[in-house]
């Protein structure tokens, strides 16, 4: 067996293995015969059949069968045996016969040698919210629900009301009820952040058995732009306990004991997410930046299966709330995460060269809160136990150490402090004006989008460490 390498980008290599042509024909060979143990034809016994008439009926089925095996297997051994590391899938791309041998050729691809850019000093705006106290008093009446008083009402009141609504397709021409249409049926709480705005307009002040057209895409640019029918099946007000020091005791079953402490707490509570949310936005612009100042050759067949796994995350999630993706199959919606795709793989390849130059490495300190959560969930394993859990999950490893390497980043960046609802503001003028003079659905996202920040996804563990063979 000879092998050879051509190297055909950075991120991608052409792998020939050379057989003796007799090796070859021998073992196709032992693949008719054994095939002709389950063979079966009117006038033969099974088993029976000649191997001439088996070939001639069957042999390029049997033999293109027998190409896949062999070259998989040939493959397998070789990238063994010679050390030969990839990631992704590689691909079998052809088969030439010569004289005296049998080249297979496959293609596949590596983690490219990147030269790093440089990471430490970028400038960065820092988001800023200070919690005031209408969130707080917000908040309270959110944790006042929990133990509110449930009753029949005729009339939406108030926002502290849950509504059991039918939502009804429509024809949009006509704006009739769709013939064969799926109704769907939901149960909301009228004073949660997910319901918007305009439709909390439209429901108060209404009655059971109300109907009314609401079109979600008028103001929600991510939501259809259609027009249903929503009815009003049911209405059931909320009594809001009294907010006191009785409350609290109850509530928090005896931890605190005043207002004052409650309001204390869930203005720390809130100021904390705030901050997080602060990071993540800081945790974007570093990862934009890092991945808009690198050019290099991608592995493409890590980023073909990472949008396809996007592809495939996003219609599962989405499929009953946008009707146009539900008959799409995976591959019909791949143009579209391609960007992010390719994105998150180059953003991965950085990530691992910047952990390898800074040697950084999980510590301790670095999984303790993890370890702690362990523990709530299973009191009688040893810490010892749970890291040594940790440590071997490569998932959560990746997860940290990314962590790592952006508060590390982060730590060394220039930031400037700037008001949450102008940095928000920025943004929105930002995206106005890039669609503006060029429109290009995914051009340049390099962070968790909101529609698919569940999706992010690490390269394959074959990427861990894996160096080509030189």
């Amino acid at each position: 067996m000879e092998l050879n390498i051509n190297k055909i980008d950075e991120a991608t290599r052409e792998l020939t293995i050379v057989v003796p042509k007799i090796s070859f024909e021998q073992e196709l060979e032992a693949e008719f015969k054994n095939a002709q143990q389950y063979i079966s034809l009117k006038g033969f016994r099974k088993g029976r059949v000649p191997l001439q008439l088996i070939k001639k009926l069957y042999g390029k089925e049997i033999e293109s069968d027998f190409i896949g095996e062999y070259a998989t297997k040939l493959f397998k051994d070789a990238t063994e045996k010679e050390n030969i590391k990839f990631i992704g899938k590689p691909i079998f791309k052809d088969i030439k016969k010569e004289e005296d041998t049998v080249a297979f050729v496959f293609s596949y691809d590596v983690v490219p040698d990147i030269e790093l850019k440089e990471y430490k000093g970028l400038k960065i705006y820092e988001p800023v919210h200070r919690v005031s106290d209408d969130e707080i008093e917000h908040e309270i009446n959110h944790r006042r629900l929990y133990s509110a008083n449930v009753k029949n009402a005729d009339e939406i009141k108030s926002e502290f009301t849950i509504i059991a609504i039918d939502i009804i397709p429509l024809n949009q021409e006509t704006l009739e009820p769709l013939e064969g249409g799926k109704i769907q049926s939901t149960t909301i709480l009228l004073s949660s952040e997910t319901v918007p705005q305009d439709l909390k307009a439209l429901l108060i002040g209404r009655k059971v058995g109300d109907e009314f057209d609401y079109n979600p895409g008028a103001t929600e640019p991510s939501a259809p732009n259609e027009v249903v029918r929503i009815r009003i099946n049911n209405v059931s007000e909320l009594e809001l306990e009294e907010f006191n020091d009785e409350f609290v005791k109850k509530y928090t079953r005896g931890r605190l004991s005043t207002t004052e402490e409650f309001k204390e707490e869930i203005g720390y509570f809130l100021q904390e997410k705030w901050d997080m949310r602060s990071n993540d936005e800081m945790v974007k612009q570093v990862i934009k930046q890092l991945v808009e100042a690198h050019e290099f050759d991608l592995p493409q067949t890590v980023v073909h299966e990472t949008a396809l796994k996007l592809s495939e995350d996003f219609i599962k999630k989405y499929r009953e709330s946008y009707p146009q993706i539900r008959d799409k199959k995976p591959e019909d919606l791949l143009a579209d995460f391609i960007p992010i795709a390719e994105s998150q793989v180059k953003w991965s390849i950085i990530k691992r060269k910047i952990i390898e130059k800074e040697n950084l490495e999980l510590e301790d300190y670095d999984i303790e809160t993890i370890v702690e959560e362990h523990k709530r969930q299973n009191p009688n394993a040893s810490d010892e136990d749970i890291k040594n859990y940790i440590r071997n999950s490569p998932h959560i490893v990746d997860t940290l150490l990314e962590k790592k390497t952006l508060d590390f980043i982060i730590g060394f960046a220039e930031t400037e402090e700037i008001d949450f609802d102008e940095y928000m503001k920025m943004l929105e003028e930002k995206e106005h004006a890039h669609h503006h003079h060029e429109y290009e659905p995914n051009a340049g996202v390099t962070e968790k989008s909101s529609i698919v920040d569940d999706f992010v996804e690490p390269l394959p563990e074959e990427v861990e460490g894996s160096q080509e063979k030189q």
